[in-house]
């Protein structure tokens, strides 16, 4: 089974790779391209959110990372799909936790935001009376507002609190004190970004006394293992 790892920004996310692996069957082989790649500073630059534009950001080859506009990245990442299909990939997944909802494929294609989202609605459903109340913690401010209705009309729970801190540029401890002032005021605390990893979600568990805290990585790559 080849398996198109799919970045919006360049590859191979190898601060991602090596725990996506431990989490899918063995034997699956991972196909890694970028949406960035081959693009160098001042291409990435010209690529800043536009106005009224979603801001996204994502990790470059060189361990660093860039903002960058939703809909500017749109073709670009289809590209990255095309060639991991070329590539003889039996089906692709894509590595963002951003909606990307119509972009083109010819084989399978799996988004980590609708199966982390599905999977984290199953979570909420069983912690309280209700449904639970959900807080979402975002890598970038300007992310926040959009972060309430992203969630509400994906699921149909508006988070109880959404707070910002990047798994690209902020400390696992930074992200922990982000993560336990969400949880406050939450049942369950999801870490919304491809970028967040293991070591930043147990962190974040410490700082959040009772709270579960899960990884929109995590949840995404075991729903599509157990169909693997």
């Amino acid at each position: 089974m080849k398996l198109a790892v799919i970045t919006i920004g360049q590859s191979p996310r190898s601060d991602l790779t090596p725990e996506l692996a431990g989490i899918l069957p063995a034997g699956t082989e991972l196909i890694e391209h970028g949406g960035l790649d081959g693009l160098d500073a001042a291409q990435i630059a010209a690529l800043a959110p536009r106005t009224g534009e979603h801001a996204f950001t994502s990790r470059l080859r060189d361990g660093s990372s860039a903002i960058f506009g939703h809909d500017q990245s749109i073709p670009l990442v289809e590209q990255a799909i095309a060639r991991g299909e070329a590539d003889g990939a039996d089906l692709s997944l894509l590595v963002c936790s951003g909606e990307f909802p119509d972009v083109r494929h010819e084989r399978p294609l799996f988004l980590v935001e609708r199966l982390a989202h599905d999977g984290v609605r199953g979570l909420l459903s069983g912690l309280a009376r209700g449904g639970g109340r959900l807080g979402v913690l975002s890598p970038l401010p300007e992310q926040v507002a959009d972060a309430y209705g992203h969630w509400q009309q994906s699921i149909g729970v508006r988070p109880a609190a959404v707070g910002a801190a990047s798994p690209y540029t902020d400390s696992a401890e930074a992200i922990a004190t982000a993560a336990a002032e969400v949880a406050t005021v939450s049942d369950l605390v999801v870490l919304d970004c491809i970028g967040y990893d293991e070591a930043m979600r147990e962190a974040a568990v410490a700082a959040c006394a009772d709270v579960p805290v899960v990884t929109v990585r995590s949840v995404a790559g075991r729903l599509l293992a157990s169909m693997l």
